[in-house]
């Protein structure tokens, strides 16, 4: 597996490979209250923005993405996604440990997320603490998730 910066020309198969993960499954982190499953465009549009306010980094398996993960300048872990047939195969690890390299570079103390209940046990694995449960809502419906945080030195 190979993990590399994103590239623009990425934003389409990061869109679909989102969408097809969040609807197969809960997957790893959403911000808040701004997970957006709208219109292809509007996915695009968000994901492109994601992209451009943080450093991105995307996981490939014989030249195919398969996942990807973005850092924000203050160390939050907004988006780690692996595609749904590559889900316990490594691709969240290997992501996150490009994300934890890039966070001790630039000097970045504490790496945050907002887990799902099914990502928290993988959060927990690679050393985070949960800070806080809270209920939020979207499009008129509530879950969980989990505010997270690991230092890295």
């Amino acid at each position: 597996m190979n993990v590399r910066p994103y590239k623009p020309e990425d934003t389409a198969t990061h869109a679909r490979l989102f969408t097809e993960t969040v609807h197969s499954s809960t997957q790893l982190t959403i911000r808040g209250n701004n997970l957006r499953l709208g219109s292809r465009s509007s996915r695009h549009g968000t994901l492109a923005q994601a992209f451009q306010r943080a450093d991105c980094f995307v996981a490939e398996h014989d030249s195919e993405i398969v996942g990807f993960a973005t850092l924000e300048p203050d160390g939050h872990l907004d988006y780690i996604y692996a595609h749904r047939r590559f889900q316990r195969q490594g691709v969240a690890s290997a992501l996150f440990q490009r994300i934890e390299q890039e966070a001790i570079s630039r000097g970045v103390a504490r790496i945050f997320a907002e887990a799902s209940t099914t990502a928290r046990p993988f959060f927990e694995h690679v050393g985070f603490r949960m800070i806080a449960s809270q209920r939020i809502k979207h499009r008129g419906i509530s879950f969980i998730n989990f505010r997270m945080e690991k230092f890295v030195s």
